[in-house]
């Protein structure tokens, strides 16, 4: 008995089912686990397994450059999926962390409520159901 995948005579694979003759090609564009669209751009210099974010595109398109890894592309609106240039910012990694920590600031109470969490944590003990506990427990 031979196993099927040593046997010659068998093709393994078929060109046929890749890109539009596959039944699942979506036109090389996706929405990937964090809701941004991907587009697939196997010659650009910055792809992630083939892709693009939709974003970037757009936005490399109007200032007819490539974007460089440290410059983020932000959604002024907020919606992932709306990617018309009006609704497209340039920024910096940390000017978009910024924007998005505005109006978030934790209150004096909950930066309190963490160091005392902290605290206990480095001395072996954690809150259970509001009482400490050692962590052997």
């Amino acid at each position: 008995m031979v196993l099927a995948s040593r046997r010659r005579e068998l093709k393994w694979g078929n060109d046929a089912r890749r890109g539009e003759g596959n039944p699942n090609f979506s036109g090389g564009k996706y929405i990937d686990d964090k809701g941004y669209i991907r587009v697939l751009r196997q010659d650009h210099k910055y792809n992630n397994r083939g892709y693009v974010y939709e974003h970037r595109l757009v936005l490399e398109g109007h200032l007819g450059r490539l974007l460089q890894p440290w410059e983020s592309v932000h959604h002024i609106n907020e919606l992932k999926l709306d990617n018309r240039l009006e609704n497209l910012f340039l920024t910096t990694v940390g000017e978009h962390s910024t924007l998005h920590r505005e109006g978030k600031r934790k209150s004096h109470e909950h930066k309190q409520m963490v160091r005392k969490n902290m605290k206990d944590a480095a001395k072996g003990r954690k809150r259970i159901g509001g009482r400490f506990v050692k962590k052997d427990e």
